[in-house]
């Protein structure tokens, strides 16, 4: 180490140690500080292997980098290297020998050394007219004492370009600067772990939510999607309200995981209120409980007219027989009635309701001289809801589950990155007016980002082929929607104007709706973008 001075050593390791805690991109600090080895030692040649996560059988070429061949990036052609053969026995390359002995190797001349499979280096040197002669192969540990990668350096030079042998004093030196690179990619594993973790235990919450009940579908998984693309879309701006705006990459994560957990207070709401496919279901549907109703009912006027078969002549025998006919008849339209409107999937008008209150009124005395209507209060009640399937009290259950997950985000410890993930997850159901819930904030209190929430959420809603009471709208219904909601100033007109023109939301179509849903339409012609 002759060209260097002590001086100039502490330096270097000075710099390094400082990368430490100002480079945040791994891979560069990894890079200085294999450079930085280079430099100490004077050799021609840095490479770093890293053992692969997703197959620890195999080391991959992470950094390579050689002055004199003027590389300063892995070769795209350069494969990963096995460490093991299918008889569990390990490759002769130095470098894997190096990992599997977990001992640092050094090398003065590898075409005199025959302990170690060199056949790859020398095409390599034939074919770059280049000769690798010392080499310096040394363990990455981690805390654990795991061996996690192999740092190699190549052709250490003297002052006078001469190849030499690493000497025990550089050995001791890249030993230590090789903990560092160690530390490095074990401080990167822990956290990538960490976030996957996390990552994985946010999309369990929201595919169990999405799996609670089939009506939902992918609710929880694709609003994201949406989100996400629209934010995408805000990023690519180059004119208009969002040219000057950009979301970080940090930013997005975080719109990413609130997206996820928006819908995250659902866990507790009732299920037969998330499946009431019908207005009479709660466990069941009780539409087979009417039907029975209507069927005792209708042996209650047969009994009752045998009763009094011997009281009638003949003539008024078959008068009383043509009128029961006739309240059969009757009774089965009443019925049919009852079915369709027991689906909620069209508006009820007040006729349709004055209809049911009077079939509800039709009652008669069994023969246990119980008295016994056709529907009972509730039956109207839930008949009677003008437009869906949930009555008052069912759907502020329902819109309930988002003070659930204000408690819920509110009351977790985030780390100052992820900070605003409550407010960004918590109001996608408020409005630009106010007129929102569950807080009625205004369009002041709402973030970007907590717009781009309210859009995704409305559309994956209408768009969804899973809702209980209607297929999956056509896009443009869905749109038009959107737009009216933006005219009514629910929505904010500049993400509903980039989300038409960036044709976002045609993307989205594409992938999750079916063909019958994308049907066309003029896009300038929607409400919302005057």
């Amino acid at each position: 180490m002759s060209h260097l001075d002590t001086q100039e050593v502490v330096r270097q390791l000075a710099d390094l140690t400082g990368a430490l805690t100002s480079e945040r991109d791994h891979i560069q600090l990894l890079d200085r500080i294999i450079q930085g080895c280079m430099y100490l030692t004077n050799a021609d040649g840095g490479t770093l292997y890293t053992l692969n996560e997703e197959n620890e059988n195999e080391l991959l070429f992470t950094i390579l980098h050689n002055r004199s061949l003027g590389m300063h990036s892995k070769p795209r052609e350069l494969s990963c290297i096995e460490i093991f053969n299918a008889q569990q026995q390990s490759s002769k390359l130095v470098v894997v020998q190096t990992f599997v002995q977990q001992e640092t190797i050094n090398i003065p001349d590898a075409y005199a050394c025959e302990e170690f499979d060199f056949s790859g280096t020398r095409k390599f040197d034939k074919q770059l007219s280049y000769r690798s002669k010392s080499f310096l192969c040394v363990p990455l540990q981690d805390h654990e004492g795991e061996v996690i990668g192999v740092l190699q350096l190549i052709n250490c030079q003297d002052d006078q370009g001469n190849i030499i042998t690493f000497t025990d004093t550089m050995q001791h030196l890249v030993e230590s600067l090789a903990s560092l690179a160690a530390t490095v990619l074990t401080k990167r594993r822990l956290i990538d772990s960490q976030r996957l973790l996390f990552e994985s235990f946010i999309k369990l919450i929201g595919r169990a939510i999405d799996h609670k009940s089939p009506v939902t579908g992918k609710h929880c998984e694709q609003v994201p999607e949406i989100a996400m693309l629209l934010a995408g879309a805000v990023n690519q701006a180059e004119e208009g309200q969002f040219a000057e705006m950009g979301f970080s990459e940090q930013e997005l994560y975080e719109l990413k995981i609130a997206a996820w957990l928006h819908d995250c207070g659902k866990i507790t709401t009732p299920e037969y209120i998330i499946d009431k496919a019908t207005k009479l279901h709660t466990m069941f549907d009780r539409i087979d409980l009417v039907e029975a109703r209507f069927y005792e009912y209708k042996q209650h006027l047969e009994l009752e007219l045998l009763r009094r078969h011997r009281e009638l002549d003949a003539d008024a025998m078959h008068k009383a027989q043509n009128a029961l006919q006739q309240q059969i008849v009757r009774l089965d339209e009443e019925l049919a009635f009852i079915r369709r409107s027991n689906t909620g999937s069209e508006f009820m008008a007040e006729e349709d309701k004055a209809r049911i209150m009077a079939i509800g009124e039709i009652s008669w005395i069994n023969d246990t001289g119980e008295s016994r209507h056709l529907l009972t209060q509730d039956e109207i009640d839930n008949l009677c809801i003008s437009k869906g399937t949930l009555t008052d009290a069912e759907r502020q259950v329902m819109r309930d589950h988002i003070k659930v997950s204000i408690d819920m985000l509110e009351s977790l410890n985030y780390p100052r990155q992820l900070r605003q993930v409550p407010e960004i997850a918590c109001n996608h159901h408020e409005h630009m007016d106010g007129s929102g819930y569950p807080r009625g904030l205004k369009a002041d209190d709402l973030s970007t980002r907590a717009r781009i929430m309210c859009i995704a959420d409305v559309f994956e809603a209408l768009t969804s082929p899973d809702r209980p009471y209607k297929k999956g709208m056509l896009l443009s219904q869905a749109m038009t929607i959107l737009g009216r909601m933006v005219e009514d100033n629910h929505l904010d007109a500049d993400l509903f104007r980039l989300f038409v023109e960036s044709g976002t939301y045609l993307a989205y179509a594409q992938q999750h709706m079916t063909p019958r849903q994308i049907d066309q339409f003029d896009p300038a012609s929607l409400p919302g973008l005057n």
